[in-house]
């Protein structure tokens, strides 16, 4: 549908910092390029502002959203919860193809000469493959927008510093021991508390940002 390719193609340019927080959209560029009418355009930016990424200003434009600090917690702890209970239902469900390439992604992550962006694509793919293993079909695609949004308002240079790495890596071997064990209460927990410190690590910054604002403005 021209709706989801203008939503993708809007969404990408976003979330790759193509266009910074503030940045105007220009409409008919959009259209131009994409060559459809404006009205599969407006509908993307609509359902792109529902989510978080833009703020529509009527009779001034179309902006790329600064993230609020209180919403950025908001969300990813949401994200937190839903990612704790596909956790849950992953440690029943989860098969030794699976488990074998869970193992194999948390190798490859030990790797201490990736760079953030390498162990960031392989840290999606361990919990992707967690997350769809749950069954949960409804959760999981609530949880996809989420993570979208967790890649705009998250910078993997700061989320997975050196000693950040180890403290993540960590959790995921844990997290995976216990799937293997198919402990679901204890993996859903471990889930829980790893995306929460994801969420309070990525909120302060949001916070410490809003403070910096006030201060100098």
């Amino acid at each position: 549908m021209k709706i989801d390719k203008a939503y993708r193609y809007i969404k990408r340019l976003i979330i790759e910092g193509v266009w910074e927080p503030e940045t105007a959209i220009n409409v008919s560029e959009i259209t131009e390029k994409l060559k459809m009418s404006r009205t599969p355009v407006h509908k993307a930016l609509s359902k792109l502002e529902q989510e978080g990424f833009l703020s529509i200003i009527p009779q001034v434009g179309v902006f790329v959203k600064r993230p609020d600090p209180d919403e950025v917690l908001e969300r990813l702890l949401v994200c937190a919860n839903l990612d704790a209970l596909m956790t849950e239902q992953a440690a029943v469900y989860l098969n030794k193809e699976e488990f074998a390439f869970l193992e194999e992604t948390l190798v490859k992550m030990d790797d201490n000469k990736l760079t953030a962006d390498e162990y960031a694509s392989l840290n999606i793919e361990f919990h992707r493959t967690i997350y769809e293993a749950s069954k949960l079909i409804y959760t999981f695609n609530l949880a996809k927008t989420l993570w979208d949004y967790l890649n705009f308002v998250g910078n993997p240079d700061e989320l997975f510093t050196d000693e950040r790495r180890k403290q993540s890596q960590t959790e995921h071997w844990i997290i995976y021991y216990y799937l293997r064990e198919k402990d679901s209460k204890m993996a859903k927990r471990l889930m829980e508390k790893h995306m929460r410190r994801v969420a309070k690590l990525v909120g302060e910054k949001y916070q410490d940002i809003d403070l910096n604002q006030r201060v100098f403005n």
